[in-house]
């Protein structure tokens, strides 16, 4: 803790200098020029209200009424001045003032008129939902509420974020019930849900590229839907059998605002982030946002660091109430070390659990210039056009390419329980695109008594990349017990020159056309029908040595999705039960007799039941779910006459139940909770897997997060957070011979909220549990960090 506070003294006093000097008033001024504004903001009914925003148009000034309704506020220029006063739930109110310089101007009759159409936001905002908001229309691609939705599906809000001090995405992932954060090498960080792994999001919606860097700072929410989904999102890397996840990024809006963060830690960890907005005239229908983030930190271990930056710009603009046109992008570049652990030899290797390794937790055996240096350009532009009130056009397109300057992936392969093989793969230069173009026509309307709402759609995508790498390589064989040679990249880049690298460039397309109706025979009932028809097609890899094509197929697949809703209490409670499809393109496989077998698509098919429910005046939300996946047409080996052929009769099946649990028992006090319970396993597969576990698909998942903020007195504005996780043993190599240990996260945080500022500390992983992701990399031992913001 010392070592924090040395920290803090140091990287932290200027950022408080600076906010503390902003939020002061301009004493360089003579009182001639300014002076002061004070009032009482009251109801219809006389009762003073609390936490009103009142603020002088034009300018920075504002203030937040206090339990008597009273506000002060301060360097106002002198003259005519306008206020405007703000708060959920009641009528806007604007009120001119003249302010005489070097006097205290008491404006009298502010009088706000309750709004009781804002009353249910009122509910949302201030009750239950300080963090979730489980509404969105990119779900369904539809109007549809949550309680109206068949499928479940989870949102993390960057409210949550900022509490958390989410520094990277897998933080803000285990607030998801039953989700396990997962990490590629390349970069992209991603989840196992219901059992099955993925690493690459969607973006508002889109296919992205295969390396996507991502910094939370950039995001508005995560949505996270569950269960196979290729009915609306096709076949690619973006989706898998349990689910996709959805990062909706943050977008202009109408007022001048901002906010600066400065955040310091444990080994080494800064961050610098600017979030400011702006319309860019009078009339407010051009709008712009900009989102910039630095951030670095070093390693627990005795090699190992980290830097991430983005700027992401954002742009919109409203030519009227029918059309509007956005346009966002990211760009990101990023500058890590990376390490994963294989288990080569399980004869020889007598260890079954990470724990027992030998290997000293905060031991690397790498060296910090065997790094990646990556980035990825993501441009996105949408335009949308209401026809009329019941239909309107939504037009897509995201640009998103990613790329490896350098890369050198290191694996250390343990052959004996003190021998390890630690080996490489060089890939250097190596690019990764997706282009994406997306048509839907969204429809809310009635065919006679019965409502329909509709969405229409077709969607392009390219996908293409240039590869340059080595194969799996061996650098040395070492004894851990021993001292070790040091492991150079100059070396790895001797090796791999003598070596040689293989060079191939790939590109496919596919073509989409879906439709989703959710049809309401009653308000209480009601039916989704969902058919998706899509065509892929590729040359397959392109060998820039020989100048051959290998791997030239083409397919086509159905993807259907039946839901049914039946609320037993309208917006309250929601029985519901669906048939989910999702799709994989295999391509064609050469035999060991010369001939070649053409496989059909990949399919995983879900039923699931599940009740939904938003009670006790929005205090208290959530859903319980039970579900079966079914994969079949997957491929295994079969051994033939002593020679492996390719068959494609292979089975899965996942199956479990979720809990989600998000309440508002008391004003200030919110508790996020979950769990899940899966079991996925090869029911048919090669004989190495058959009846195995899926690796790292714990059987036991579970999130808690509980919030109290205090309102009133002199601690008004200081809130504590306290919560963790629970993730169970799962296999770590797919012969369920070695165990990915179980763990136990104990995290909290302490802040102070004010109308201009924001002070947070964090401590993770209080418990300093020693655990491993499913790339068998240790993780972070106990670590705190210290947050400033200044909002403007």
């Amino acid at each position: 803790m010392s070592l924090l506070i040395k920290m803090l003294q140091k990287r932290v006093f200027f950022s408080l200098v600076f906010i503390i000097g902003m939020s002061l008033p301009n004493l360089s001024n003579g009182q001639g020029n300014f002076g002061s504004i004070s009032g009482i903001v009251q109801d219809s009914a006389g009762k003073k209200l609390e936490h009103a925003a009142v603020t002088v148009k034009g300018s920075n000034l504002s203030a937040i009424t206090d339990s008597k309704g009273a506000f002060i506020l301060n360097n106002v220029p002198a003259g005519n001045n306008v206020l405007a006063i703000l708060k959920v739930g009641f009528k806007p109110l604007e009120k001119s003032v003249e302010v005489v310089g070097g006097e205290t101007s008491f404006v009298t009759n502010l009088v706000l008129d309750e709004d009781i159409h804002e009353l249910d936001e009122v509910e949302v905002i201030i009750g239950r939902q300080k963090f979730a908001k489980a509404e969105s229309d990119q779900v369904a691609r539809m109007p549809l509420k949550n309680m109206e939705n068949p499928q479940v599906y989870n949102v993390v809000g960057k409210e949550l974020m900022k509490e958390q001090v989410v520094m990277e995405r897998s933080d803000m992932y285990r607030n998801i019930p039953g989700a396990v954060p997962n990490f590629s090498a390349g970069g992209s960080q991603g989840l196992n849900i219901r059992g099955f792994s993925n690493t690459n999001g969607l973006r508002n919606g889109m296919v992205t590229s295969a390396i996507f860097l991502l910094n939370p700072i950039v995001l508005e929410r995560l949505e996270v839907l569950r269960g196979p989904s290729g009915t609306l999102f096709g076949s690619n890397r973006n989706t898998s059998f349990g689910g996709v996840y959805n990062y909706v990024t943050k977008k202009p809006y109408e007022t001048q605002g901002g906010e600066l963060t400065m955040t310091v830690g444990s080994f080494n960890s800064s961050r610098v982030t600017a979030d400011i907005n702006t319309p860019l005239n009078e009339k407010k229908n051009v709008l712009f946002r900009l989102n910039t983030a630095w951030q670095s930190e070093g390693s627990f271990q005795d090699q190992g660091f980290a830097k991430i930056y983005t700027i992401a710009p954002s742009f919109t603009y409203k030519v009227n109430d029918k059309l509007q046109f956005t346009v966002d992008a990211d760009f990101t570049r990023g500058n890590y070390t990376n390490l994963s652990t294989a288990i080569g030899n399980m004869t020889n290797v007598k260890v079954r659990n990470f724990k027992d390794l030998k290997l000293p937790y905060n031991r690397s055996l790498i060296n910090n210039s065997a790094d990646i240096e990556n980035g990825v350009n993501n441009v996105q532009g949408e335009m949308e056009y209401k026809f009329s009130d019941k239909w309107k056009s939504q037009t897509k397109f995201l640009y998103s390419e990613g790329y490896y300057k350098d890369f050198i992936w290191t694996t250390l392969s343990y052959i004996t329980d003190s021998t390890v093989i630690r080996q490489f793969r060089n890939q250097t230069p190596e690019t990764f695109g997706n282009i994406q173009a997306q048509q839907n026509f969204i429809g809310d309307f009635k065919i006679g008594p019965f409502r329909n709402r509709m969405v229409i759609g077709f969607d392009y995508n390219k996908n293409y990349n240039s590869l340059n790498r080595t194969a799996m390589t061996n650098y040395d064989t070492i004894n851990i017990n021993k001292p070790v040679k040091d492991y150079s990249a100059d070396k790895i880049n001797e090796i791999s020159s003598k070596r040689g690298f293989s060079a191939t460039t790939f590109k496919s397309e596919s073509f989409g056309a879906y439709v989703s109706d959710a049809l309401n025979f009653t308000p209480n009932l009601m039916v989704m029908l969902s058919l998706r028809i899509d065509k892929y097609s590729t040359k397959g890899n392109y060998d820039l040595a020989t100048g051959i094509y290998s791997g030239t197929y083409e397919q086509v697949s159905l993807s259907p999705k039946l839901g049914l809703v039946y609320q037993l209490v309208q917006d309250k409670i929601t029985l519901f039960t669906n048939y989910m499809n999702g799709f994989v393109n295999l391509g064609p496989v050469a035999q060991p007799d010369n001939t070649v077998l053409v496989l059909n698509p990949q399919y995983a098919n879900q039923l699931e039941a599940g009740v939904k429910f938003d009670v006790i005046k929005n205090k208290l939300a959530g859903g319980i779910s039970l579900y079966d996946i079914s994969v079949k047409n997957s491929t295994r080996i079969d051994v033939i006459n002593g020679k492996n052929f390719t068959v494609q009769d292979g089975t899965q099946r996942s199956k479990g139940y979720e809990l989600e649990l998000i309440a508002n028992p008391v004003k200030g006090l919110n508790i996020i909770a979950g769990y899940a319970n899966n079991e996925n396993k090869y029911t048919k597969a090669s004989a190495a897997i058959e009846n195995k576990y899926v690796t790292a698909s714990p059987k036991h998942v579970g999130n808690l997060w509980v919030s109290y903020t205090i309102f009133n007195g002199v601690l008004d504005g200081v809130g504590l957070g306290v919560g963790g996780n629970y993730v169970g043993e799962s296999w770590f190599e797919s012969s369920n011979s070695f165990v990915l240990p179980s763990y136990t996260l104990l995290n909290a945080s302490v802040f102070y909220e004010r109308p201009k500022y924001r002070i947070t500390l964090k401590g993770n992983n209080l418990l300093n549990e020693h655990y491993w992701n499913p790339t068998g990399t240790p993780q972070k031992p106990i670590n705190f960090l210290a947050s400033v913001a200044y909002k403007f």
